[in-house]
């Protein structure tokens, strides 16, 4: 695998870009980040947990709920049947050993608007989120941070904007974890997972979301979602996407407009075509047929998470 600062320099020296190295390595992100906003990718998926709050003082336990910084969407894809229930929680009753696993429908923040808030709590069926600003406006600072694996103490390469209560998303970090100490040193609100000495992270204020009805009880939730994978700051390090191929065809094409080189489409056209061909491989897709996913309101579930299905020995409604 070649590491970011490898790429770059096999592309300058490809389209003449030589100087251009500060320009590469932006350009590297930006097709980094296209990837991220563009493709339901599993390289850049995340699985964020916490438990529903009825004690909460907002909209009788709806929300707001804190995501993790990094996330997108909640994922569209995942193996042959799709991602279709990407928003569980547990419930109770009937007690199994862990409990009945039911799901959330995604909707617009804008229909959950227009649903009455009321005091009475029950199980919910809805899923929206306020993605607020834009992305780039949330992320206050970008930068690296040695982690050590089960320890709450890192150290940043830079402290700059960094205050207290800041959420941190990238290498080695748990989705929806805080910092509670501001400076070189920091505090993290969970464990780091891995032993890393030029993670790249980001900090800022998170997206939240919002369930409707309200819930009952503090029931466990669990999101699976796209996640804004983190911008590579040491050019030492890999990039998270595999193909390197497609990178340094892309890098070229965009690197083309600093050095005036008319290869630009060219290159553009074959990274397109390994792209394709990596999309159409990737997430293990190729035995198996693709299921279009449905919106659970109108098609089966009604929109109650399948509990006016016919009750069965099997599922027990």
């Amino acid at each position: 695998m070649l590491t970011a600062a490898l790429i770059i320099d096999h592309v300058n020296q490809r389209s003449k870009g030589r100087g251009f190295t500060l320009q590469a390595l932006d350009e590297l992100n930006a097709v980094l980040g296209d990837l991220c906003e563009d493709y339901d990718l599993a390289l850049a998926r995340g699985t964020f947990n916490f438990n529903f709050n009825p004690q909460l003082t907002s909209l009788f336990g709806s929300g707001p709920y804190p995501l993790p910084l990094d996330y997108l969407r909640t994922s569209g894809s995942s193996g042959a049947r799709g991602a279709t229930k990407p928003v569980t929680y547990l419930y109770p009753n009937p007690t199994f050993p862990s409990g009945q696993r039911l799901y959330m429908t995604p909707i617009d923040l804008g229909e959950f608007d227009l649903f009455p808030q009321l005091p009475s709590q029950s199980t919910p069926e809805l899923w929206a989120t306020d993605m607020g600003a834009p992305l780039s406006e949330r992320i206050v600072s970008a930068t690296t941070m040695q982690t050590t694996a089960g320890s709450v103490t890192a150290t940043v390469a830079s402290a700059l904007s960094l205050v207290n209560g800041l959420s941190v998303a990238g290498e080695g970090i748990v989705p929806g974890t805080t910092m509670t100490i501001a400076g070189v040193t920091v505090t993290l609100s969970n464990p780091a997972q891995s032993n890393l000495t030029a993670a790249s992270v980001f900090f800022g204020v998170p997206p939240v979301a919002y369930v409707y009805p309200a819930p009952l009880g503090p029931y466990p939730v669990q999101v699976r979602y796209q996640r804004k994978m983190p911008p590579l700051i040491d050019t030492s390090q890999i990039p998270w996407f595999p193909n390197e191929g497609y990178l340094m065809e892309e890098l070229a094409s965009r690197m083309a407009a600093y050095t005036g080189d008319s290869r630009a489409e060219e290159w553009h056209s074959r990274g397109l075509m390994r792209l394709r061909k990596y999309l159409g491989l990737s997430d293990d897709k190729t035995n198996r047929s693709q299921a279009v996913q449905l919106d659970g309101r109108m098609y089966g579930q009604g929109g109650l998470g399948g509990r006016n299905l016919r009750n069965t020995k099997t599922i027990g409604w």
